[in-house]
């Protein structure tokens, strides 16, 4: 959870318009994070089943409307651009490094300015 300065982390991902995309903006919104969704109705909200042993952790996925991220429709909004523009650092995680190739070159472009 963020403490202070609230709100000190951006989000940007897509969600299905679903209990679980519902209940993923509450948890963002608790946790003071600026979270911004592309959300659609072809896909369900992405899950992860998570087994914790000790210090390890196994991941599986169901990514969903994961996939389903516009950058031309989302990212490129200046109102979201903006947000970009100010981050001093980056973290993007995807699935494949095939995946949302447009939007890693746009901000590692940007990044490199």
């Amino acid at each position: 959870m963020i403490e202070s300065p609230y709100k000190a982390a951006t989000f940007f991902g897509c969600i299905g318009t679903d209990k679980f995309g519902a209940i993923l903006k509450k948890k963002t919104e608790e946790a003071h994070v600026d979270a911004h969704y592309y959300e659609q109705s072809d896909e369900p909200t992405g899950t992860c089943a998570a087994c914790i042993t000790g210090d390890n952790r196994s991941l599986v996925a169901h990514l969903a409307a994961a996939n389903c991220y516009n950058k031309e429709k989302h990212l490129d909004l200046e109102k979201n651009w903006k947000l970009v523009e100010k981050a001093k650092v980056y973290y993007i995680a995807s699935s494949s490094p095939l995946r949302m190739t447009a939007t890693k070159v746009q901000y590692c472009h940007h990044s490199s300015q």
